[in-house]
């Protein structure tokens, strides 16, 4: 068998899938946290679950596995400096950002998201360089808008053809 595939190569190769852009946010002592995540996906309908990818070495690793409850908020096509913003460090992420709290357990959601998750923690599981969460759906809201697509490292739209 030959080699694993280059980090550079295999990043490069996964830039080229396109994927909608989401924030996921928990309430903290100080206030709300959160990080931009572009590894998210559905899992199951029954039970709801979804799942979140965080890297070992994010800021917020450590913080975000010892909550239960968390948000998802799936950006709108207009939210592209929300998303910027998000993946940037040492910054508050939250500055300017419209918040609204989640109805079952209070999580922080981005205001004008076309989708908004409340989820609570249903595992937990290392893989490579990052951890797997995934969260059952515990309230979803959905409303009309286009969605932020993130393709080759830039932000853009859909258009249904």
């Amino acid at each position: 068998m030959g080699e694993a595939i280059s980090t550079a190569a295999f990043r490069e190769s996964l830039a080229h899938f396109a994927s909608g852009v989401t924030i996921v946010t928990m309430r903290g002592p100080d206030g709300p946290v959160g990080f931009t995540a572009s590894a998210f996906t559905s899992v199951s309908l029954e039970p709801p679950l979804i799942l979140v990818c965080v890297g070992r070495q994010a800021s917020l690793h450590d913080r975000f596995l010892v909550h239960e409850h968390f948000g998802v908020s799936i950006l709108a096509h207009e939210q592209a400096w929300v998303a910027a913003q998000f993946s940037q460090r040492k910054v508050d992420r939250f500055r300017d950002v419209p918040l609204s709290e989640g109805p079952i357990a209070g999580v922080p959601l981005i205001d004008g998201a076309i989708v908004h998750l409340e989820c609570r923690c249903h595992e937990r599981h290392p893989a490579g360089d990052h951890t797997i969460v995934l969260g059952k759906v515990l309230h979803a809201k959905v409303t009309n808008g286009k969605p932020l697509v993130h393709y080759k490292r830039a932000f853009g739209g859909f258009t249904a053809s």
